[in-house]
């Protein structure tokens, strides 16, 4: 996938004085009050949700869909994960699954076992069809604040403040490697292809693992805050980061250089994911908005803001026309994801001096 580059730099209000004489539209109609740019001409982009689940009582950290798109997995503050009939809205069961918070949910690819980590030290493997306890995973000494499946349905990686990474054998919840960071670990994503494994640390570092060797590939180095979410892109070759600092990477896996710095969040970015098509990624933020920017261009297409409090979760449905997203206002909404005419804006991300990066 290759990022088209943005050879200028223009001011905010150059942008939007260009781009509204072009539409034959005054300045003062692109702003909302929350400064938000808005355009008419971009009505086939949904800005509102087309459903809402509330029955958890506290915040909800994670989410992950069923392999289907039609079931999703919740995870709350409180250790109790949800599971969500999409069709119908019907909450379908609830169980206490850790004794702290969940904080990352993982469904293997047959459907069959949803993993789930926690504050509790603990990784629970469980059979999706019954509800039931199928393991439980011990071995880190610390909050396990990360975990992927990978593609192949063999592995789980899981990563923790304990400042490991480790490999478990997924069928038979038997840990088969630990390799260590130099701080803690808060992210954790497989590589479509399954080969390699990256990693985020609270330092901000990124690392790509090459996989079963545990050889790092690469060090990527560019964020200032700690790594709160990854994401691959579909093809594999592209890797999203989202940070602390407010910002989102997009970086090139063969060379480990950074196609693309994404500015638009006011506050730290806590969940990032590409739809399938690898056209757009959401990010969602502490800001209480989430974001959805054109893949190829690293332009705004949209910003929603329903969630009254901090989103810590956004997911695509395996299909990519849904995204789902968790809030400290403990709800969770559904948004139909169209393909966008235009961006939105080119004016919020900083794509310049991607020439000649990869």
């Amino acid at each position: 996938m290759v990022l088209k580059p943005n050879y200028y730099t223009v001011s905010l209000a150059l942008a939007i004085t260009a781009m509204a004489a072009s539409l034959g539209i005054y300045s003062s109609k692109l702003f909302s009050k929350s400064e938000t740019i808005t355009l008419a001409s971009n009505s086939d982009l949904t800005t509102q949700s087309f459903s809402t689940f509330k029955s958890h009582s506290v915040w909800v950290y994670a989410l992950a869909f069923y392999p289907d798109g039609k079931t999703l997995v919740s995870g709350s503050y409180d250790g109790t994960i949800k599971i969500w009939n999409l069709h119908s809205g019907k909450l379908l069961r609830t169980f206490k699954a850790h004794t702290d918070a969940i904080e990352s949910l993982a469904i293997s690819p047959d459907g069959n076992i949803l993993a789930s980590s926690s504050w509790d030290n603990r990784i629970k493997l469980w059979n999706l069809q019954t509800g039931t306890l199928i393991s439980t995973l011990a071995g880190h000494t610390d909050d396990v604040k990360a975990i992927a499946i990978s593609p192949n349905g063999k592995l789980l990686a899981s990563g923790s403040t304990d400042k490991t990474i480790r490999l478990w054998d997924l069928n038979t919840g038997k840990q088969l490697s630990a390799f260590e960071d130099e701080d803690w670990v808060r992210s954790v994503a497989f590589s479509p292809q399954g080969i390699t494994l990256a990693s985020g640390n609270e330092s901000g570092s990124i690392k790509i693992w090459q996989l079963p060797s545990r050889k790092v590939l690469h060090v990527l180095a560019g964020h200032s805050g700690r790594v709160r979410s990854l994401a691959f892109s579909s093809d594999g070759q592209t890797l999203a980061s989202g940070s602390a600092d407010k910002t989102i990477k997009l970086w090139h896996i063969t060379n480990g250089r950074t196609l693309c710095s994404v500015v638009g969040h006011s506050a730290e970015v806590l969940s990032v994911d590409f739809s399938s098509d690898q056209q757009t990624l959401a990010s969602s933020s502490y800001d209480k908005t989430i974001k959805l920017w054109h893949v190829p261009t690293g332009e705004l297409l949209n910003n929603l803001t329903e969630h009254s409090k901090p989103v810590w979760s956004v997911a695509f449905s395996p299909q990519g026309k849904t995204l789902a997203s968790g809030s400290g206002d403990e709800t969770i909404k559904l948004w139909r994801i169209p393909i966008a005419k235009q961006p939105l804006s080119s004016t919020l991300s900083i794509c310049s001096n991607s020439v000649n990066r990869y």
